[in-house]
């Protein structure tokens, strides 16, 4: 899929450039010092949970303009829904990074055992990054509204 390789793409060159020698083909990550494959995969669920997690920052957001009594155009609840998208799309991506650089560089004498319980490990990190895009958004977002002294360019 297009959607898999591009982000295979992003997350082999993140690596290489983190020092980590790697090859992509397509939506396959080789990385020869584990001997060992990832096969980059956006399921359904991930991009529910992206679509999920912007709804809730989006709903964050409203509840503090209806609270603090700010007015907002829909345009800017669509440009920060848009914000929010890409946000989290890429913080999935530095995910999938994060997740083949531990087990490269950081756990790599026992890899295996991450290996074996990939999924617990992919959720940890998963929701730590999930959650600090979360904040990182919700606090700029609060520090653009709070003050009014920034003005969104669709207010």
């Amino acid at each position: 899929m297009p959607g898999e390789s591009f982000v295979a793409l992003i997350v082999s060159a993140l690596l290489s450039a983190s020092g980590l020698p790697v090859t992509a083909d397509g939506s396959i990550i080789y990385v020869p010092s584990l001997d060992h494959t990832f096969i980059v995969t956006l399921s359904c669920t991930q991009w529910v949970g992206i679509f999920l997690e912007t709804f809730t920052y989006l709903f964050a957001v409203w509840i503090f303009a209806s609270i603090k009594g700010i007015t907002l155009r829909r345009r800017t609840y669509v440009a920060l829904g848009v914000a929010g998208f890409v946000g989290f799309f890429f913080a999935n991506v530095l995910r999938m990074f994060l997740e083949i650089y531990l087990l490269a560089k950081v756990y790599s004498p026992v890899y295996h055992v991450y290996l074996l319980n990939w999924q617990a490990f992919e959720e940890q990190i998963g929701i730590s990054l999930m959650f600090a895009m979360f904040l990182t958004l919700l606090l700029s977002s609060y520090a653009l509204l709070r003050r009014r002294t920034v003005k969104l360019p669709f207010y």
